[in-house]
């Protein structure tokens, strides 16, 4: 019906507009971001001109300006089905704590792109936690144009805000030594597999014995566990095959008297249930540390000593990235570059001889020493 293939057509920040005068009035729709389905609304709008002599409004009056938060309410009706349940959770948080109460009794075409700077502005949490109630705004608004409720997208000019890079702080191998010394028996194992995989504790707490293959020597890791549901890992890079380095071997095998057989699960409490983030932070992994004299730090930094202790033995930064899982080996060289040393492994086996090793060995002189003096 166009004169020619796109006529009609403008494209704006990768999406097809619909652009024509009739009755010396423009009419401006978004379409889609596929060009053959723009073309089709386009010939469809061509039509309802060609026909009525204008374009009609299909919508009720009442649905012309609905409130954001009417438009949130529908919006999550359709991405519940479509996210994991975590995610879910944490999108309702920031709706329900930030943005519904300044924005949900407002018609969505009155919120602006400068109402929205000052929202972000005014917001006294921190940068991180404002870049995720970022996530679920851009979301609705673009529900919200893509539906042709509004004509403009004010979220498409926001940006995130920058966040420092945190610190680490990880374990050197005799403070890692120390630790599971002082552990509770019941998470030795847990916490050495901790230390010598890199694995997150949500991989970790879903680990499953058909997943640990003692005679290829590797943990399989395809699912995780974040508030109580199980699912896929956290990014494709993220489902892997770790080398079991022997410490972990031999972890796992002591492991394997206490729970194989008793369930599909390698790690239980003393419940017979798999492992909880925050009981095990809180009445195993603080009291540990404090029990060795160590500072007090987060539980991840057992993923973030396995890489500093991998990186400073030499392996290479590569083999590290692909064994946590990291989608880009830029990731590494931006938490661990001053630990990256001239590295020529990349199987573990520079850890075992100039650390683990090392280091059992110095532990061994010096108890010889404190029998003979």
């Amino acid at each position: 019906m166009a004169k020619t293939k796109d006529h009609h057509l403008v494209k704006r920040n990768n999406v097809w507009h619909f652009r024509k005068v009739v009755k010396g009035r423009l009419i401006k729709k978004a379409l889609s971001q596929s060009i053959t389905e723009a073309r089709s609304k386009r010939d469809d709008l061509l039509r309802e001109i060609e026909t009525y002599g204008d374009i009609r409004d299909k919508k009720p009056v009442n649905e012309r300006n609905p409130l954001f938060g009417e438009v949130a309410q529908e919006w999550i009706k359709i991405i519940s089905q479509e996210i994991k349940l975590s995610t879910l959770t944490d999108y309702r948080y920031s709706m329900n704590r930030y943005v519904l109460p300044r924005f949900g009794n407002t018609p969505i075409k009155e919120i602006g792109h400068i109402a929205i700077r000052k929202f972000v502005a005014e917001l006294t949490c921190a940068h991180k936690r404002k870049n995720n109630v970022l996530v679920p705004m851009r979301s609705v608004f673009k529900m919200a144009f893509m539906d042709e409720i509004i004509e403009k997208n004010p979220m498409a000019r926001i940006r995130n805000l920058k966040i420092d890079k945190p610190d680490i702080y990880p374990l050197s191998m005799e403070e890692v030594r120390l630790f599971l010394d002082n552990v509770s028996l019941r998470f030795k194992n847990f916490f050495t597999v901790a230390f010598f995989t890199g694995m997150r504790f949500g991989e970790m707490a879903c680990l499953k014995w058909h997943n640990v293959d003692f005679r290829l020597g590797v943990i399989k890791v395809r699912e995780t566990r974040v508030m109580g549901e199980e699912g896929r890992p956290k990014t494709k890079k993220s489902t892997r095959d770790i080398k079991m380095l022997p410490p972990v071997t031999e972890a796992l095998r002591d492991q394997r008297k206490e729970t194989f057989g008793k369930s599909d699960y390698v790690f239980l409490n003393q419940y017979g249930i798999p492992v909880d983030p925050m009981s095990t932070n809180f009445h195993v992994w603080k009291p540990a540390l404090k029990k060795s004299g160590l500072k007090p730090r987060s539980m991840y930094q057992t993923r973030h000593t396995f890489a500093t202790l991998m990186l400073d033995a030499g392996e290479h930064p590569g083999w590290v990235q692909r064994i946590l899982g990291h989608e880009t080996m830029q990731m590494i060289y931006e938490k661990y570059y001053s630990h990256i040393r001239n590295y020529e492994r990349d199987d573990g086996s520079a850890f075992m001889e100039r650390v683990f090793n090392s280091a059992a060995r110095r532990e061994s002189e010096d108890e010889n020493v404190s029998l003979t003096s």
